[in-house]
This record gives C-alpha cells, structure tokens and sequence, in this order.
C-alpha cells in the first residue's frame, strides 16, 4: 500500500437507506430528440441542428474546470477501529487493479484504518505503483474522485456505490494512459501492461533508403 498517493473526502452518501440500485443518480449527459417533421420545416431545423452542433463544438473546446479539492484536514494519533456492529463488523470498500476505496479515514503516514468515521470516503491510488505519477496527474484522479463522490451525494452508502465510483476512476486512469498523462512504471515490481500495451512512435526520417528502395545500413 503506497500511502503517499491516498486522498480522503468527506461524503453525504446516506446510511439509512436500504441498498437499491434505483437511488442511484446517473451521470447526467446530452440529449438528443428524434422529432418528425414536414418538409416545409425541414429548412429551419437544418439551421438549429446547425447552431447546436456549433455550440456543442465549442463547449467541447472549452476545457472543463476541474472540481476542486477538499480533502479532509490530517488527524493525528488515529487508532485502528473496526466498522460498528450495526453495519456488520467490516469494512466497506471497493478494491480494483488502480483504485481502492474505503469508508474510513486512513492515516496516509501510519495508514491506521478508523471505519468508524464512514462520513468520509479515502481514495489510494495505483497501490502497486504499475504507474509514474507526478503532483499534477495525482491531483486529477483525486478531483474527478472528488467530483464523482459530489455527485453521488445522498446515495446509499454500499459496496454497490463505491464500486460505481471506482469503476470510473479506473477509466478515467486508462483515458489519462492514452492521452499520455502518464506512463507505466518501467522499474515496477512487475510488467504486466494491465491496460495495454504501451505504443511506441518510431523516428524514419533520419532513415537513408538507397535506389532500390530499402533502408541502407
């Protein structure tokens, strides 16, 4: 476990409610309506389609902000505790390949667990370190983190729930891949390549290729 790369935020998941799959709030993405129309209108709908394609082009230029940060304040002398009985004794958790997910404050030096505090949910980051991070692509997973954990406010506090949000997290590391935000760890415990295989771009214009048509050594 790489405490260095946690981050803990305070949640509203609710604890009362039973676990259904229905309180869960979708992401909310674009609409579109397929409306049939006469001929006659067809000339004015071109001209909105028009617009909003244009609009939607240029709110995709314009780069999101991302959610701010507020990570709960560091606490000292945590102890170890066990989640309370009427909840079942365990921890709560989400645990994948890149993210794991606890209902509890873990103390990012000691990692001390104390799942008696399941107001705040703790995020550790590429536990095996498969990856390289930097302060900047850190701070990205923790604001979409962030922002994933603002948006689920009021959902049951479940393992259901916390595996939603861990399974965007985990997409949202491999789109960052990608994009060449960051790159695997070539000094990893082990190479397994677990999203993919990196792409190499080779340089040909320094190659000399002769009258026949193939490279000259």
């Amino acid at each position: 476990m790489v405490a260095s790369f946690s981050y803990t935020a305070c949640t509203k998941l609710s604890l009362l409610h039973p676990p259904m799959a229905a309180q869960i709030r979708p992401i909310k993405t674009t609409q579109k309506a397929f409306v049939m129309t006469n001929p006659e209108q067809d000339s004015t709908l071109e001209e909105q389609e028009t617009e909003i394609i244009k609009e939607e082009q240029t709110e995709k230029k314009m780069k999101k902000q991302p959610t701010p940060l507020r990570p709960v304040e560091k606490q000292s002398n945590v102890k170890s505790t066990g989640m309370p009985r009427e909840f079942g004794g365990q921890w709560l958790s989400s645990v994948t390949r890149h993210v794991r997910i606890y209902a509890a404050y873990i103390d990012p030096e000691t990692c001390e667990f104390d799942q008696t505090q399941m107001d705040k949910l703790t995020l550790i980051l590429d536990p095996t370190e498969e990856f390289v991070w930097d302060d900047e692509s850190c701070n990205k997973v923790y604001s979409y983190f962030q922002e994933l954990v603002d948006h689920y406010e009021g959902a049951p506090l479940t393992e259901y729930t916390l595996r939603l949000i861990g399974s965007d997290v985990e997409h949202y590391i491999r789109k960052m891949l990608f994009d060449g935000e960051i790159q695997y760890n070539m000094d990893a415990r082990v190479l397994n390549f677990s999203m993919g295989k990196p792409r190499v771009q080779f340089n040909t214009s320094n190659i000399e290729v002769g009258g026949d048509g193939q490279p000259q050594e």
